[in-house]
């Protein structure tokens, strides 16, 4: 464990972490200045006309996942749906005003409110000076990020994934806070994906499966449990394997070495890195025979709803969203 803690903390670490407080205070500035003028129109009601919808639905993480299902629903609440992907302006294109055809009723932004500098220069005030704004916010703790309450000044309600996320969000925010579940599908069988042939697992094996994204906060998906809970419950007994689907960044890759070390000579447990299409984690869920989400906190637990709709048997944390 202390050598973990000395490869964490490296000087080039630590002159990051230490940089990290003024820098998002910076961020932050720069967001809310971007966002100032785009302040809600008191007048504005939800209808079922044209809506505009912004989300990073080309992202492969979570969040993405959640934005394409709760596109599907709003489809069946309105007239014409025009869906905006910000996964490139995120990842470094130039933004500039878009060029919207008319003008829409109803905003939904599908996306947390730490992307909304971004859309705000993809829009004029004009665009959506009339709109009704809709803000589907999850958060993973109790805790309310304070760096987001500006957003109340641009939407008019607040839509939550679980109960757990609206009490953190009814105790910061003054405009209300809906619990709308992400409108999950069972994932779909027919991918034509054999994933234990891929990944070299024998059919009559026992599989489980973990899927996280420890990109921004390992510790809250506490992947060194599964790796220790699997090693207690089935020592050197490789016909149970533990596949586990994790996203990890430059300041996360640590952790691989971390859990790689762990696992030691443990035949039965495979780390999988690289990125997965819908289809391949959809794939994922049917071949395993049990899900694990031994996390800390979460905001909804989408991989956990999605295991149990096609009747996987799940183990999880008794504790937040799930």
């Amino acid at each position: 464990m202390f050598r973990w803690t000395l490869r964490r903390w490296s000087v080039r670490h630590i002159i990051y972490r230490l940089r990290l407080p003024a820098r998002r205070r910076r961020w932050g500035r720069e967001r809310e200045e971007l966002c100032r003028p785009f302040t809600k129109p008191e007048h504005a009601r939800l209808t079922q006309g044209p809506a505009l919808v912004f989300g990073e639905f080309s992202g492969t993480h979570g969040l993405g996942r959640a934005a394409a299902y709760d596109v599907e629903m709003l489809r069946a609440h309105h007239n014409e749906i025009v869906q905006i992907d910000i996964g490139s302006y995120l990842a470094g294109q130039k933004p500039g005003p878009l060029e919207l055809n008319g003008t829409f009723e109803n905003i939904y932004f599908l996306c947390q409110p730490d992307t909304y500098g971004t859309i705000c220069t993809l829009l004029r005030v004009q665009d959506i000076s009339g709109a009704y704004r809709i803000g589907r916010w999850a958060w993973e703790t109790p805790l309310f990020p304070t760096n987001w309450r500006f957003a109340e000044a641009l939407v008019h309600e607040v839509w939550a994934p679980s109960e757990f996320c609206a009490k953190t969000f009814r105790s910061a925010v003054n405009v209300p806070v809906k619990v709308v579940p992400h409108a999950v599908t069972a994932p779909r069988a027919d991918t034509g994906i054999d994933m234990r042939a891929r990944l070299g697992i024998d059919p009559q094996a026992f599989m489980g499966l973990a899927i996280m994204d420890i990109r921004s906060c390992p510790e809250r998906k506490n992947p060194w449990a599964h790796v220790r809970a699997w090693k207690a419950a089935f020592p050197e007994d490789v016909s149970a394997v533990l596949v586990m689907k994790l996203r990890v960044g430059k300041r996360t890759r640590v952790v691989i070495e971390e859990l790689s070390e762990l696992i030691g000579d443990a035949g039965n447990i495979r780390l999988v890195t690289e990125d997965f299409t819908d289809a391949e984690i959809a794939a994922l869920h049917h071949a395993a025979d049990l899900y694990m989400s031994l996390h800390r906190s979460e905001g909804f637990g989408l991989n956990i709803l999605e295991a149990l709709m096609i009747g996987k048997p799940v183990v999880a944390t008794h504790w937040s969203a799930n």
